[in-house]
């Protein structure tokens, strides 16, 4: 799953504006350790066998329940069993303020808070495992202190937070396995009529049978029965989802649609509101201004009810709501039904707002892109149109809904239009997603990614298992005509007789594996969501959304540059993007990297971006902290021709043309009154030539280039660089290093033949001085009585530095590294001056040759 953003963004309270597209980000709140499952398979469910014995077995049923009043199983509406058999088995319910979160499993129900974003547990209630566990509802009390289970079989049991079972209340007696006394509303009410009761407790079965319970807590923790009510009279059929609207003290129901004429739109729909009573009967139909509602008879016609049940087709069959949700202010429910429609009605008129059959909603035939990449999940394709209805909903705003489909695709969607506000493309969860209401911008969902288990070997297989593998729909087209019509033959055979030499072969187990996680959807401000995509690396993203928003792009490459090698490629994809300039040239000057190329090519580029444009900019004003580099900024009084070096000039012509260049805008720079910004400036210059100075003396004293690239030791050019070059002298002395120590004496004689004698005193006294006595004072005289010169500790003019070795760049007397620092308050103008006053090779002060 990733986030996709767009703009502009709008966040759940924005006014009207539900048609803005939202900017948002996806987090995993938590995710639970895998499961393992083993699920045993029948025969094949689809096919014309299977569809014939099914419509037998439906007929007889019902025969059997209206004609010899046989006490059979409630016949609950296909389009309902279907849309609840595809739910996850685990259920996700958000309590009313928010703070609280119920995540259902298989045998128990953790209590979660906000205060951690759901990641940790307050409370435990255990739970029996139930055989149907799509079919339980939880709900919250209406001040978020008692939480009410209900199981498949109907019974009900009663927790506090901490996870305590209070009570459970058992359900009428009925037939094993009979779904129809599972709960189909589970309300809690207020209750004020005494004190000795805490709540009053509604539980409403898919029989529309209703039964009140008063529930007492604390010391005196019981229940008792208040009342009972059925809407079978207005339901014949049961009904299949209830909820509560505390303002208007409403009972809205949701059953089967139906074909009567004369009654207003919600209820041919299957919606009806009740009020609540406080006596009898205690609950009354709301009428709607204008709309006759005509009650159905509780009995119906033997005629009628076979022409309805027995000549019902395929894809024919009744439709009604599946789902209810209501606005947060209460004003418009929205409605799912079982054919995947869409409907919008105004609360308490029960007036229809809007409405979307399957096919009149957008992206509702779309599956999920990575499907067709898994050899495992490509088999769904071929049974596209089961995951196209609508499977949970929520709101998300006044005006906008959360649409989650059987596919996985999940929508924020406007009510008006129905147009995606997360984008072009929806979200893609795993299949059946369940959503919750919006709370602090953003909503949660819980999914379950199902993996099947690696095939076992044909020697793992069973005598008599019919080896399938992962093939769970299998195609007829794969099979002959004639093994297909014995096969109906054998079924038919063992319908009628049950013979084992009949039966089907059986089908070996599967074991899958089941991840589930809780994700929340939140919309966010630009600034956040590109903060978040950086700490997760998904750098193109983070670009994207900086470049819609207009956010610094600073924060991507720095970014990059802190976890990438420093090489040339690094520098220019990354370092030379970043703007800001004290950034920059603190990385130049703090950062060292693995590779002597790498050392010299970052202290060079942060050179280039100390330079004199750079100076004359900040003194104008005109950089904003930028960091440039030559050519890139426009200074006052000069032309772009005169900044930028000419292409094909002669040498000396190009030489000269540059003097001229910099002469120019060395006049634009009062060096007696630099500013601050300046000083810094100059003073990062010093150190990154100081660097690149003793930068050169250490590829010296490791030899010629190839073997200074191997034993190039980046710790130990960290510390070269800044310690105080007599100390760093001294230690080659105590080494008895005499190479790298007549390297020093040549490149940084100024500083170190004052010490000599000092310094050579370190030889230890095991070191023959014979080895080193290249490096002692001698002096000889000629016949004219002059002496002549020390050949080895003569240092080099800035013109002698530049050809001898590497176009060294800088000679300084100065100490370097926090001695840097503190000189550049006692430099002079003149010094100043010369820090810019060369071409390639600036030099503060040259040496004079020394004779012994």
């Amino acid at each position: 799953m990733a986030a996709s953003e767009s703009a502009p963004a709008a966040g759940p309270g924005a006014a009207e504006g539900e048609e803005e597209t939202i900017l948002y980000d996806l987090l995993v709140n938590t995710e639970w350790p895998s499961e393992t499952e083993v699920q045993s398979r029948g025969s094949r469910k689809h096919g014309a066998s299977f569809i014939i014995t099914k419509a037998i077995r439906d007929r007889l049923l019902f025969l059997r329940q209206y004609i010899w009043y046989s006490p059979v199983p409630f016949l609950l509406p296909d389009g309902l069993v279907r849309l609840v058999n595809k739910q996850i088995n685990w259920h996700l319910v958000l309590a009313s303020n928010g703070k609280l979160l119920a995540a259902v499993q298989d045998q128990c129900v953790e209590i979660r808070s906000a205060k951690d974003d759901f990641t940790s547990i307050i409370g435990k209630c255990q739970v029996p495992k139930d055989p149907k566990p799509q079919w339980r509802r939880v709900a919250w009390s209406y001040d978020c202190t008692l939480l009410a289970y209900a199981e498949s079989t109907g019974t009900v049991r009663v927790f506090d937070l901490m996870g305590s079972e209070l009570f459970v209340i058992a359900p009428a007696s009925g037939l094993a396995g009979d779904l129809s006394y599972a709960i189909a509303g589970l309300i809690f009410l207020e209750y004020k009529a005494s004190a000795q009761w805490s709540a009053e407790l509604l539980v409403i079965n898919y029989r529309g049978e209703l039964k009140s319970y008063l529930v007492s807590v604390g010391t005196n923790q019981s229940y008792q029965e208040s009342h009972c009510f059925s809407f079978s009279s207005h339901y014949p059929h049961g009904i299949n989802t209830a909820m509560y609207h505390p303002g208007h003290r409403l009972l809205l129901v949701g059953g089967c649609e139906t074909a009567e004429v004369g009654i207003s739109k919600a209820a041919s729909n299957g919606l009806s509101a009740w009020r609540v009573l406080s006596g009898s009967p205690y609950y009354k139909q709301v009428t709607n201004g204008g709309d006759r509602v005509t009650a159905v008879p509780k009995t119906l016609g033997l005629l009628r009810m076979l022409s309805v049940k027995l000549y019902s087709r395929p894809g024919q069959e009744q439709d009604g709501i599946f789902k209810m949700s209501l606005s947060p202010d209460g004003t418009l429910l929205a409605a799912i039904h079982f054919s995947g429609k869409l409907s919008i009605w105004a609360i308490p008129s029960l007036k229809q707002q809007g409405e979307w059959n399957q096919n009149e909603q957008p992206g509702y035939d779309d599956l999920n892109p990575d499907w067709r990449l898994s050899p495992e999940k490509r088999k769904k394709i071929k049974d596209r149109e089961s995951f196209y209805p609508l499977i949970d909903v929520n709101w998300w705003a006044a005006g906008a809904v959360t649409l989650a489909r059987c596919s996985g695709a999940l929508t924020v969607s406007s009510v008006k239009t129905l147009k995606n506000l997360l984008g072009k493309s929806c979200e893609w969860f795993e299949p059946s997603p369940q959503v919750t209401a919006t709370h602090d911008g953003g909503f949660l969902s819980l999914e379950c990614e199902i993996k099947l288990a690696p095939k076992r070997s044909r020697l793992e297989t069973r005598a008599g298992d019919e080896d399938e593998g992962e093939e769970e729909s299998d195609s007829d087209q794969e099979i002959s005509a004639k093994a297909r019509y014995f096969g109906y033959i054998k079924q038919g055979l063992y319908l009628v007789t049950e013979m084992e030499r009949f039966a089907p072969p059986r089908r070996r187990p599967r074991t899958v594996t089941k991840n589930y996680r809780l994700v929340s959807l939140r919309s966010t401000t630009p600034e956040e969501l590109y903060q978040r995509k950086i700490e997760s690396e998904e750098y193109e993203e983070a670009l994207s959304l900086a470049q819609t928003y207009g956010l610094d792009t600073d924060l991507v490459y720095q970014r990059q540059w802190r976890k990438s090698a420093v090489n040339i490629a690094s520098i220019q994809s990354y370092l030379s993007k970043i703007k800001k300039r004290s950034w920059v040239l603190h990385e130049c000057l703090e950062r060292v990297p693995e590779n002597v190329d790498a050392a010299k090519e970052l202290l060079q580029y942060g050179l280039k971006g100390t330079d004199l444009e750079a100076l004359v900019a900040i003194g104008q004003g005109a950089d904003d902290g930028r960091f440039t580099l030559p050519g890139d900024v426009d200074i006052d009084s000069l032309s772009y021709e005169e900044l930028s070096p000419p292409d094909e000039k002669p040498a000396k012509n190009k030489k000269e043309k540059e003097l001229r260049r910099r002469q120019k805008l060395l006049k634009l720079v009062n060096f007696s009154k630099l500013t601050l910004e300046q000083k810094e400036l100059c003073r990062c210059r010093l150190k990154l030539l100081t660097y690149l100075d003793r930068l050169a003396t250490y590829e010296e004293i490791l030899g010629v280039p190839h073997a200074s690239e191997q034993r190039y030791d980046a710790e130990f050019f960290k510390k070269f660089r800044n310690q105080n070059i007599v100390l760093s002298a001294r230690t080659y002395a105590r080494e008895s290093n005499v190479q790298a120590l007549e390297i020093l004496f040549t490149y940084h004689g100024s500083d170190l033949l004052p010490h000599r004698l000092a310094i050579l005193s370190n030889f230890p006294e095991t070191t023959s001085p014979h080895e080193y006595s290249v490096l002692l004072p001698e002096a000889c005289y000629r016949t004219e009585g002059k002496r002549r010169e020390n050949p080895v500790v003569r240092t080099f003019t800035s013109s002698e530095r530049t050809s001898s070795v590497n176009t060294r760049p800088f000679t300084s007397t100065r100490k370097c590294g926090s001695a840097t620092d503190r000189m550049m308050d006692s430099l002079s103008e003149f010094e100043f001056t010369h820090l810019y006053n060369e071409l390639t090779v600036p030099v503060l002060i040259v040496h004079t040759p020394y004779v012994g």
